[in-house]
């Protein structure tokens, strides 16, 4: 009997940590897209002179990320799928819970097509632990 309640407690100190551990694993919980900083504008819509802001939220952060950003080219005419765009590319220390906010300026005269804005969070080691992404699409207009 003795041997059997042992064996009850560890298997609810396993099941407690290992619950715990999942809650505590840090997390991209949002990735938006705006026409503003404070993301009330919602769009994934853009034009020259637009500015693009990219919102990742942070969640379950129990130490030091970065969240590294890009935009790659999706389907635009003349330029190669998965290209980066020169200048598009950001790092963002964060220390804790919070939200990492991204901003590009589009140019008067972009090619206009498809283009998807990524966000990586990298833990300490570097390592790529969440990845979300926006589909946007740009127009020269």
């Amino acid at each position: 009997m003795k041997n059997l309640s042992t064996l009850a407690i560890a298997a609810v100190v396993l099941f407690t940590a290992a619950w715990a551990c999942n809650m505590s694993t840090a997390n991209i919980s949002s990735f938006k897209t705006s026409k503003d900083r404070e993301g009330k504008q919602e769009s994934t819509s853009f034009k020259g002179g637009d500015t693009i802001y990219g919102r990742a939220e942070i969640a379950y952060n129990i130490g030091k990320v970065k969240i590294k950003l890009k935009i790659t080219v999706d389907d635009v005419k003349g330029m190669d799928k998965g290209d980066m765009v020169k200048g598009s590319d950001v790092t963002i220390d964060m220390d804790g819970n919070g939200t990492g906010i991204y901003s590009l300026a589009v140019p008067v005269g972009v090619k206009s097509g498809k283009y998807i804005l990524t966000a990586d969070m990298l833990n300490e080691a570097g390592e790529t632990k969440d990845t979300k992404s926006v589909n946007l699409s740009v127009s020269d207009e």
